[in-house]
Formats: C-alpha cells, sequence, structure tokens
C-alpha cells in the first residue's frame, strides 16, 4: 500500500471511531402564546407573550444562551435579570439556569411601557452558537 493509501485508511478510521464528533447543532422549538385577554395596559410591568419550549426532538437550553429582541418603540433585549433592560424573561420551571422543555417564559415590561392595550410586537429568538431556533416572528398583542 502506498502513503496516500495509508493516510486514507488512517482519515477513515478516525472519522468513523469518532461518533458524534461531527455532528448537526442542537434544534430547539418553540411556540408563542398571547397573555390573557386585555393584560395588556398603560403600565410598565405587563406579559407581552410567553415562549414554550417545545418537545419537538430538541432539548433543554442553558438560559444564559437565550436572547430575546423585542421591536418596538426601539430595540430591547430581553433579560433574565429584574435590575437589567427594559423587558424581562420570568422562568416557570425548576431550574433558574435552564429554559427547560414545557417550561414557559413569560416575557414581560421592566419599568418601560412596550405595548399598551392592542400593538403588533416584532421580536428575535436566538439560541446557542448554531443552534436553530424555529418559530414566528410578529405577535398580535391584545
Amino acid at each position: 500500500m502506498d502513503r496516500r493509501g495509508i493516510v486514507l485508511c488512517i482519515i477513515l478510521f478516525f472519522s468513523f471511531s469518532t461518533p458524534g464528533c461531527f455532528s448537526e447543532p442542537e434544534s430547539f422549538y418553540y411556540s408563542v402564546e398571547d397573555p390573557e385577554k386585555n393584560t395588556n395596559s398603560v403600565e410598565t410591568s405587563d406579559v407581552l407573550f410567553n415562549l414554550i419550549l417545545d418537545d419537538d426532538g430538541g432539548v433543554d437550553m442553558d438560559i444564559s444562551d437565550l436572547v430575546v429582541t423585542i421591536e418596538r418603540s426601539g430595540s430591547h433585549i430581553c433579560s433574565t435579570s429584574p435590575s437589567e433592560g427594559n423587558c424581562t424573561l420570568i422562568q416557570s420551571g425548576d431550574d433558574d439556569s435552564t429554559w427547560e422543555i414545557g417550561e414557559t417564559l413569560n416575557v414581560t415590561e421592566n419599568g418601560f411601557n412596550i405595548c399598551s392595550q392592542h400593538c403588533i410586537i416584532a421580536f428575535s429568538v436566538e439560541g446557542p452558537e448554531g443552534a436553530k431556533i424555529v418559530g414566528p416572528t410578529i405577535l398580535n398583542s391584545t
């Protein structure tokens, strides 16, 4: 066997003996719900919408990898800390460091009136580097 054949055999051996090293990035799927009817007001602590991490072959997500940005009355990056940002992500699950499958996140105003009464909110949801987040981008909040 010549030198190229040996190199090819070594490459094939290592590529078949390292399963999972060359896998696709994880996928995360979410759904969106409007809050209860007539909850938006001129106040600055309204629930704008809810995000639910769906179990469509996805996995739990580290909450620090989640970035929710709302485009209305400016651009607002929502924080998991109530002391930061114009909007906040409030968790309902057991683990504060993880967005768990089936867990609802309330996206709320945080001292800034983003939406009063009826409005259309454009938002984006991003996850870990290379993660695919699938879901709607416009919500009619009433």
